[in-house]
């Protein structure tokens, strides 16, 4: 379905000066807190947002029943940084982490940390993803995957090492006493529920053992009543069970991991939707002229040339599906609460980490340097009985940043020193609270939102900027950044940019801003490997050959050496790598021409006894050893790689066979 969040702006409207009533003076003690979180959901899944028939009663329910935000933006992007700005009320540089996997330090004031301290029951049920350790190896496996990032001093931009540690998603963090995690407790489920299978495989997170590769109508292979995001809701009723009696308050954060990718829904929930039902957004055909040169050469999110119309609409199907699943089990919650008597008493809040483009601009998944609408704008709906209306719209521009000194007024409780964000209560009754909203992406780019306004400046590497004239064009399909007319526009943004990353303190101000009036990078570039040969030679040893096909080409006398990665999750022994060929060419090559061809190989390699039979996605890229840093803006990859193909490997009865099936020309 088609969807445009500016056609449903005025649809409830301001509400009127004064009508936030104080909290009742005769409640004997401070509201109940329920905070609802899902990972990468979209307006375009939410029925409360105006998309036609996609079934989230339950989540519609508290939109009925409180304010729904249509102007509200996260502060950060993606997973790591935005969960960070809504539990601390800062920007990403100031509580730290700046991009995925970093640790969130016990030092920065926190949600779970003010309500322990207040003397509420705590409870913590699912994704975290601010301690490290998110992504783990198969059971039995070497835990090698046990790390988290931090942070080490540059004088140019964000730095991060990978060190070994980090505490996972299994043990209480941050005042959080009650605390369910998507890992170990999750197995220790499936175990008991007699689902071993499940529990022995790399299971658990976002790993829900889909029936196939994305591109292909997938779903979940675990039984529905079993599925990660029952056991969370199960875990969430019991914890609202346990305050049956209780005269304390409570404050549960109910984090879902779906419907982030693969978006595998369990059955029959992935075909709840028929095909026909989802018809493509608007902005589907965009080409990106004009566009940052990353965005058209992100070949793992930008599938436009690659997918069929059909393949979209099945994403779409399966999105909604999975939003309609996790929508139930979120009924299972609301049930419980009402059931517990203590609804009347219970802020609740449902909100995404951030958004999916769902077809949108012919991209699937999330990306950075970008700030659409469909990743940055998310839903953010707050009931809270005889304090905040029923039925009421806010579209006054609202930051992430602005949750947790909400909550802590609504809560009774004091706000702590250092918050970057604010109360946002003023902007259901029609205020102005921002005149811009600000989204830290990653450690490369930042977007500024104003009334009508957007900027998004690529900054690391400098790559084109973007400028959208969201009242004329709410599709963001025309980049008016290169455009003399908008001239005045753009500085007045860039201007807007400037003063606040000064304001807030951004430890990389300079070189943001010397970055404004940089020529884009010039390792921005265009070009992409091709497999050109292939021979089993017996006893799991293989040879291929490949090609880079040079459209732009990198500086010269740089010297890259080439990598191959093999990648399968069940036999993961680094993130989603089983194994690699690094026999990077010597001399590496340095000797790139526009229109050129590079060639490599043949490179010979052995499967290692730890790569069982299955599919393993091939993917190859570039490293530049001088500067230490990958290549991180080849054509139609994801980050320094691209997929190339599969390799399919057969071991039977102690032989290895092999087949290689090349994946479509990039385009």
């Amino acid at each position: 379905m088609a969807f445009s969040r500016r056609r449903f702006l005025k649809a409830g409207g301001a509400v009127a000066a004064g009508m936030l009533a104080p909290w009742a003076a005769a409640q004997a003690k401070r509201p109940n807190l329920l905070f609802i979180m899902t990972d990468q959901h979209p307006f375009g899944a939410i029925g409360a947002y105006g998309t036609a028939g996609v079934k989230t009663p339950n989540i519609d329910r508290i939109a009925a029943e409180g304010v729904r935000f249509d102007r509200f933006y996260i502060a950060a992007f993606p997973c790591s940084p935005s969960r960070a700005s809504f539990l601390t009320g800062r920007h990403a540089h100031n509580h730290g982490v700046v991009t995925n996997d970093v640790i969130l330090s016990d030092a920065v004031p926190s949600l779970g940390a003010a309500l322990k301290r207040a003397g509420y029951h705590t409870g913590y049920v699912g994704k975290w993803h601010l301690t490290g350790q998110m992504y783990r190896g198969r059971t039995g496996a070497p835990m090698n995957n046990e790390w988290y990032y931090e942070r080490v001093p540059s004088a140019d931009g964000f730095r991060f090492e990978r060190k070994p540690g980090g505490t996972g998603e299994d043990v209480p963090q941050h005042g959080f006493d009650y605390w369910v995690g998507g890992w170990t407790h999750y197995h220790d489920y499936l175990r008991q529920a007699g689902l071993e299978k499940f529990a022995e495989q790399k299971i658990g997170n976002h790993s829900i053992a889909a029936s196939g590769p994305e591109g292909t109508h997938i779903y979940s292979e675990v039984p529905e009543d079993h599925h990660m995001s029952a056991f969370l809701a199960g875990n969430a009723v019991k914890f609202l069970e346990e305050q049956h009696g209780q005269d304390a308050p409570f404050g549960l954060v109910l984090s879902f991991y779906g419907p982030h990718l693969p978006v595998a829904p369990p059955r029959p929930w992935d075909t709840l939707y028929g095909l026909a039902e989802a018809s493509l957004p608007a902005s589907y055909p965009d080409n990106l002229e004009g566009k940052p040169v990353r965005q058209r050469t992100n070949r793992r999110c930008y599938v436009q040339p690659e997918w069929t119309a059909d393949q979209f609409r099945d994403y779409i199907r399966r999105y909604w599906g999975y939003s309609s699943y996790i929508d139930h089990q979120i009924g299972r919650v609301l049930a419980a609460l009402d059931a517990s008597g203590k609804a009347d008493d219970t802020i609740v809040v449902f909100t995404s980490d951030h958004g999916d483009m769902m077809a949108s601009h012919g991209f699937v998944f999330k990306l950075g340097h970008c700030g659409y609408e469909e990743l940055l704008n998310v839903p953010f709906l707050i009931r809270a009985p005889g304090r905040l209306p029923s039925g009421a719209v806010c579209d006054r521009l609202v930051s992430s940043v602005d949750v947790f000194p909400t909550l802590l007024k609504l809560l009774g409780l004091d706000a702590p020193a250092g918050l970057d964000g604010r109360d946002f209560l003023p902007a259901i009754e029609g205020a102005t609270i921002h005149e811009h909203v600000f989204c830290n992406s990653m450690d490369n780019n930042l977007t500024v939102v104003g009334a009508r306004w957007k900027y998004v400046l690529n900054w690391s590497p400098r790559d084109t900027d973007e400028l959208y004239d969201l009242e004329n064009d709410p599709g963001e399909m025309t980049n008016l950044a290169g455009v003399e007319a908008h001239a005045e526009t753009l500085a007045r943004m860039r201007e807007t940019a400037r003063a606040w990353l000064r304001e807030t303190g951004h430890p990389y101000a300079a070189v943001i801003e010397a970055a404004i009036i940089a020529a884009p990078d010039a390792r921005v570039v265009d070009l992409w490997p091709e497999i050109t040969g292939f021979n089993d030679l017996g006893g799991g040893t293989f040879e291929f050959s490949y090609q880079w096909h040079v459209e732009d080409a990198p500086p010269k006398n740089h010297p890259y050496w080439s990598f191959t990665h093999f990648t399968n999750k069940k036999y993961a022994q680094d993130g989603d790598i089983a194994f690699r060929d690094t026999t990077w060419p010597t001399p590496p090559t340095t000797e790139w021409e526009k229109g050129g061809i590079c060639a490599v190989g043949p490179v010979r390699v052995t499967i290692p006894d730890t790569a069982g039979s299955g599919a393993y996605g091939v993917r190859i890229g570039l490293h530049d050893p001088k500067n230490r840093v990958p290549i991180g803006m080849l054509a139609r990859g994801e980050g320094n790689a691209v997929a190339v193909g599969t390799l399919h490997v057969t071991r039977d009865a102690g032989t290895v066979s092999l087949q290689f099936v090349p994946a479509k020309r990039p385009r």
